[in-house]
């Protein structure tokens, strides 16, 4: 991953400029924990990433409402009712389909920090403290959404420094902890599964430059070292994992897995096909969504 001495040249980028740069240090200069800056900026740092992502997802959905808006609006866009709404921070929704798609952002952006003692001034520690309450709120959300909504395909993405890969020192670094705790929030393979996982859960590892790449949380970490390149992927391709998921959902076949390999000496006996036939080409999710709304109003 690219350091700080190439500034800007990451997708993360126009997130982190939003939030505000520099971040605000983890300590004051007098030793508090600075709580309630770097509160503000966490929460400005996530809703430009779900602006980000939103942006990116937005072409391959041309005919659906993605959330948030270009102009902002729809952030964490509601979903359920009174008794069990839950909000989502990216979302792709459809008037035939209902939620189509959901990703959700979770940042732990600064490191952990303990309070000062009557021999010891105030010490930053490590990335662990506030993972397992992450994982219940990403459990409850799965849930939730899942419920009202089962064919949605759901995404997670957590986002973390990557000097969380090597701070493990004598054990496991706060990267491989968070691996193994969000391990079992995945693998959700269709709408019978259960409801409180997601379909997919990745880590994104980024820098101050913008720079960021994503671990599958289903692959085994480094115990104190940051993964390989490859094995980890480019933004661009977590969404075409999110968008495989959902054409898979959606009309029971795979993109990737359609067809066979073809015979390349097999040719179709003369005169058996319509001299005016045209080739056929796989239909898009919109176009399974609208025939199924006509096969509806058929049946009625």
């Amino acid at each position: 991953m690219a350091t700080n001495d190439n500034p800007g040249t990451g997708p993360l980028f126009g997130a982190l400029q939003q939030a505000g740069l520099p971040k605000p240090a983890t300590l004051t200069e007098s030793g508090g924990d600075n709580r309630a800056s770097k509160k503000n900026w966490a929460q400005r740092f996530s809703n430009a990433l779900a602006m980000t992502v939103a942006e990116q997802l937005r072409p391959k959905y041309p005919n659906a409402r993605v959330t948030p808006r270009p102009d902002g609006s729809g952030q964490e866009f509601s979903v359920g009712g009174k008794v069990d709404r839950k909000r989502t921070d990216v979302g792709i929704w459809d008037d035939a389909a209902g939620l189509v798609a959901g990703v959700s952002i979770k940042t732990y952006t600064f490191r952990d920090t303990h309070k000062a003692t009557k021999t010891k001034p105030a010490w930053i520690t490590r990335y662990v403290r506030n993972v397992k309450r992450n994982d219940m709120e990403l459990r409850d959300e799965a849930d939730t959404l899942h419920r009202r909504q089962p064919y949605a395909v759901l995404t997670a993405l957590f986002f973390m420094n990557e000097d969380a890969c090597w701070d493990g020192v004598a054990g496991q670094s706060s990267f491989a902890h968070v691996v193994f705790t969000l391990r079992k929030r995945t693998g959700r393979a269709g709408p019978d599964a259960r409801f409180d996982l997601f379909e997919h859960v990745f880590i994104g590892l980024f820098d101050e430059a913008g720079h960021v790449r994503f671990f599958d949380v289903r692959q085994s970490p480094r115990r104190n070292q940051p993964p390989a390149e490859s094995e980890t992927i480019s933004l661009a391709d977590v969404l075409d994992k999110l968008d495989d998921a959902v054409i898979l959902r959606n009309t029971g076949v795979s993109r990737n897995e359609r067809y066979a390999e073809d015979d390349p000496y097999w040719t179709a006996p003369a005169g058996s096909l319509p001299a005016d036939l045209e080739s056929e080409e796989p239909l898009t999710l919109d176009e399974v969504i609208e025939s199924a709304g006509e096969e509806n109003a058929t049946d009625i």
